[in-house]
């Protein structure tokens, strides 16, 4: 089990990787959402890139093997929730779950 400083260390190197490879989120096409797990999102921790906007962020199971009415959303609870054409990119990374931040590009 990872300790929440090594979830933290994780976050803060991811933001450091993001921002040098100028990374962004992925944006959802239809043919993506039943190709799930593994998430294709990348690891951009609390790094928002120019240009986008995060509007949401959802807990999710990311084993696969999570049931509807626990804590986290299972993946199908999940991935109901996508909008294609939107920008999806982990924001902290856990073990068995992630959470999942929700982006939109800004005008």
């Amino acid at each position: 089990m990872l300790s929440l400083e090594q979830i933290e260390a994780e976050a803060r190197e991811a933001v450091k990787r993001a921002a040098k490879k100028n990374l962004t989120p992925f944006i959802v096409e239809k043919e993506d959402l039943d190709n799930m797990p593994p998430f294709p999102f990348p690891f951009l921790g609390d790094y928002v890139p120019k240009g986008w906007k995060q509007t949401k962020e959802y807990f999710v199971d990311s084993s696969g093997f999570g049931k509807e009415g626990e804590p986290a959303l299972s993946v199908s609870q999940f991935t109901d929730r996508l909008i294609v054409g939107r920008g999806y990119a982990i924001t902290q990374m856990g073990q068995f779950q992630v959470y999942v931040g929700e982006y939109t590009k800004e005008d």
